[in-house]
């Protein structure tokens, strides 16, 4: 599965496709849409929050790719911190909001399927709970990272890795962005 670096930068570049303004030069669009790219980064990586029980005992994996990685997950989550905004503050958390929370916490799913999986079970339960059948893509466009134990994090092939999920984090985030500015070209006539 992809690691926090490629899943964050997908989330940012969603979220600057979603939220960011176009109309101004590019680093003060970047600026004025920088709660929105974190947000979006934090919230493509929120499914890995069952990492945590891993932590306690020593094994990452210990519950990772279990509920956090369905369907059902993301539509609960996103409801509920819809919900939870939209009681605090009402014009932030409408129906664009609705969709920039499942779209940036759903992106995490999607990425998965797309990694390679190097331990059982492979792949993700999309439909749990009603299908516990693991889901995965016939083909992986990203190499898996080792984490079975936090003294994996640093060996060369996750240094590799994770370069490679960099140079294409960087890439769709960048095309998130180029997307987002043509979309508004072709808007203003220019």
């Amino acid at each position: 599965m992809a690691s926090p670096v490629f899943h964050g930068l997908a989330g940012a570049g969603l979220a600057y496709a979603l939220a960011g303004d176009a109309r101004l030069p590019l680093f003060a669009s970047l600026k004025k849409a920088a709660p929105w790219l974190v947000a979006g980064a934090a919230l493509a990586c929120l499914p890995d929050v069952d990492y945590l029980p891993g932590l306690w005992r020593g094994y990452l994996n210990t519950t990772h790719q279990q509920a956090t990685h369905s369907m059902a997950w993301v539509l609960l989550v996103s409801a509920g911190i819809w919900l939870l905004g939209r009681a605090w503050r009402p014009a932030w958390f409408g129906r664009k909001t609705a969709g920039f929370l499942l779209i940036a916490i759903g992106s995490h799913l999607a990425i998965d399927l797309v990694t390679e999986d190097r331990l059982a079970p492979y792949g993700i339960p999309l439909g749990a709970p009603f299908s516990s059948r693991p889901v995965q893509a016939p083909v992986a466009f990203l190499p898996a990272w080792e984490k079975t134990a936090l003294a994996d994090l640093g060996s060369w092939n996750n240094l590799r890795t994770l370069g490679i999920e960099a140079g294409a984090g960087l890439a769709f985030a960048a095309g998130c962005g180029i997307a987002k500015r043509r979309k508004s070209a072709l808007r203003c006539g220019t």
